[in-house]
């Protein structure tokens, strides 16, 4: 079982990899295909319903196309492996440059990533990320 989860836990990072590299390629070698493409789903923050590995796969040239230079520091991860379906939550916290006198801005997500094997791989079939909404408005006595 623990292989199961480094192994899911390495596809996981790779998702994260390739998306800073803005590398379509290696996101379309992390994705489910064939006949298994049918099932690939995507919610990106904020976003609706992707249906179809051709359609999460455009989506995913939309947003690396423009997204330059995001940085993800990935945290709380958590992994589940049960049979040939695993699935990964973690926090996305998002670094881009940013202006004036900081030289960073950041969000924070929440995000659901499954997978499937095939072939003795991790592809992936489910990302779903939420935004986070500060509560710094906040007040200690709340």
């Amino acid at each position: 079982m623990s292989n199961d989860i480094d192994g899911v836990e390495v596809a996981n990072e790779e998702l994260y990899a390739a998306f800073e590299a803005g590398d379509l390629d290696r996101m379309t070698a992390l994705w489910v295909g064939g006949a298994d493409g049918v099932m690939a789903r995507c919610v990106h923050p904020g976003g609706g319903f992707i249906r179809g590995v051709d359609a999460v796969l455009r989506s995913w040239a939309l947003v690396m196309a423009n997204a330059d230079d995001l940085q993800f520091i990935v945290t709380d991860v958590e992994s589940v492996v049960q049979g040939q379906m695993a699935t990964v939550t973690c926090t996305e916290i998002i670094l881009r440059p940013g202006g004036g006198l900081d030289p960073f801005t950041s969000s924070q997500a929440v995000a659901t990533n499954g997978f499937i094997r095939v072939s003795d791989q991790w592809r992936m079939w489910l990302h779903h990320a939420s935004p986070v909404m500060s509560d710094s408005g906040r007040g200690d006595d709340e």
